[in-house]
């Protein structure tokens, strides 16, 4: 079942470039911790979250998702993400494009990454 965050079944998601919506930190062994913000309202975010609380949360990712998100930048599609994933680590990461449509389902549906056509507009 689709969500209204879901892209439109007729959408292929291999031609789709994403784009990162958070900032990153990279820790030493080279995975990524993305920086979502608590509230996305300034208003709630200076209100809301207690004083010495960190305004984001922070989301850990493995190995893979962390070079699929530095690969996010706007310029690469999930294709050539896919592909580059592969040359990377081969095997590892088969079935790649099952494993990016549902990763890059659940970064769409929280809002982490968005995903716009070849002619610049967003799905």
């Amino acid at each position: 079942m689709f969500t209204k965050k879901d892209p439109p079944p007729d959408i292929n998601l291999l031609e789709l470039i994403p784009e990162r919506m958070f900032g990153e930190t990279t820790n030493e062994d080279g995975t990524i911790v993305v920086d979502m913000p608590r509230f996305h309202v300034a208003w709630m975010q200076k209100y809301l979250v207690p004083k010495r609380k960190d305004p984001f949360i922070k989301v850990k990712l493995d190995r893979f998702g962390s070079r699929v998100w530095l690969r996010c930048d706007g310029t690469a599609n999930v294709n050539e993400i896919a592909d580059a994933l592969v040359a990377e680590f081969g095997e590892d990461v088969e079935p790649v494009h099952d494993r990016l449509s549902v990763f890059f389902r659940l970064l769409r549906q929280r809002g982490f990454v968005r995903l716009r056509n070849a002619d610049g507009s967003f799905v």
